[in-house]
């Protein structure tokens, strides 16, 4: 009886004890994951150096996609992408998926195979010195980066949309693509096309589209198509449009396995909904094809806390509506970049409204954060 006794008072302490233990909070797990998950690299524009920049490398060999979820128009990150597509080349990778239209970049991936690409790409731009014809390609990193994926045999797929600032010099290549009679015939309609580039009369590039070659024909029709996406703002159709496009090329490749760098706006290549349209973008589409494939998907969000313009310099922690969540943006070095990997906090956390909800969905969508030291211009 006395031994009874003692193991049920021993129970009720334990339960009591048990009961009277503070659970952790979700913002204390993100603490103590910080303190365990998070590397560094150095880069001063030469190979970057550290246990991050490590880790991020071997994501190529670990993973058939490797998903780079930027924020748009930063050189160092354009000059960072040098070296990944090297080691992602070092590793099998030989597939490097950008946010431009397939028109787009087979003319980037010529431009890059000539003599001078910056040069050229210049020459293109200053017929139309307002616009930027390929967006996300115009400084001289970009060019870099643009060539260092010829020189390592990568194939580069467009995936997106033709964007609006194109269209003009798409309609040029569809006309100077004409034999002298044809263009003769079709001069009124070109016209007609360029004095309203930016929402052109469906019937008018069908009529120009009969009269060129198959790859000019789907130039132009995704041309229609993305009239629409900017006039009705139909992020579902963008979306659909990236996924058709992946797939129109990953449907030709022999080896369905085959390893994918991608380097697109952050948004687009999160796990689930897309942050910003709450649509499933190219981003969970392929997050889904490697489970189908059992094989490996890594996404990276990439950040930068400060931005400067016109020489004024804001923090976005400061700002009324951050752009990234607070938490990370606090984890900022301007000697170094940071890398916090996001993977086994997934699991533990309880949605007990500790985090911000921004917080959670970066930890819900994306395995990485990294975030940048440098001052976007």
């Amino acid at each position: 009886m006395k031994n009874y006794l003692f193991f049920i008072c021993l129970l009720i302490f334990n339960i009591s004890f048990a009961q009277n233990k503070k659970k952790a909070t979700d913002e204390e797990k993100l603490a103590k994951s910080i303190l365990e998950n998070t590397n560094y690299f150095t880069f001063d524009g030469n190979k970057p150096s550290g246990k991050g920049w490590e880790i991020l490398a071997n994501l190529f060999a670990e993973n058939q996609f490797v998903a780079w979820g930027e924020y748009h128009n930063s050189p160092s990150l354009s000059q960072l992408t040098h070296y990944a597509l090297e080691e992602a080349a070092q590793r099998g990778c030989k597939t490097w998926c950008i946010e431009t239209s397939p028109f787009a970049a087979s003319e980037l991936s010529h431009i890059a195979n000539t003599e001078n690409p910056l040069e050229n790409l210049a020459k293109i731009n200053q017929k139309r010195p307002k616009f930027i014809t390929f967006p996300f390609f115009e400084s001289k990193e970009d060019i870099a980066m643009l060539s260092t994926a010829k020189q390592m045999g990568f194939s580069i797929w467009g995936i997106d949309q033709e964007f609006q600032m194109a269209f003009p010099y798409c309609f040029d290549k569809a006309y100077e693509s004409l034999s002298s009679r044809k263009q003769e015939k079709m001069k009124p309609v070109y016209d007609s096309l360029q004095a309203k580039w930016w929402n052109p009369d469906a019937s008018l590039v069908n009529t120009l589209k009969k009269e060129v070659n198959p790859n000019l024909q789907r130039m132009l029709e995704d041309i229609n198509i993305s009239k629409d996406i900017y006039y009705y703002s139909d992020n579902q159709k963008r979306a659909m449009l990236m996924k058709a496009n992946f797939y129109r090329y990953y449907d030709l490749l022999k080896n369905k396995n085959e390893k994918i760098f991608f380097k697109m706006g952050s948004n687009h290549l999160a796990k689930g909904m897309n942050l910003e349209t709450n649509l499933y973008d190219i981003g969970n589409a392929v997050y889904e094809l490697s489970q189908r494939n059992q094989t490996g998907f890594a996404n990276i969000y990439f950040m930068v806390r400060f931005t400067e313009e016109n020489g004024k310099i804001s923090d976005d922690m400061e700002a009324e509506v951050p752009q990234n969540p607070k938490v990370f943006s606090r984890l900022y070095d301007k000697e170094k970049w940071v890398l916090l990997d996001l993977k086994s906090l997934r699991l533990k956390i309880r949605y007990d409204n500790s985090l911000t909800p921004d917080t959670y969905k970066l930890i819900e969508k994306y395995d990485y954060v990294v975030i940048s030291p440098e001052i976007l211009k």
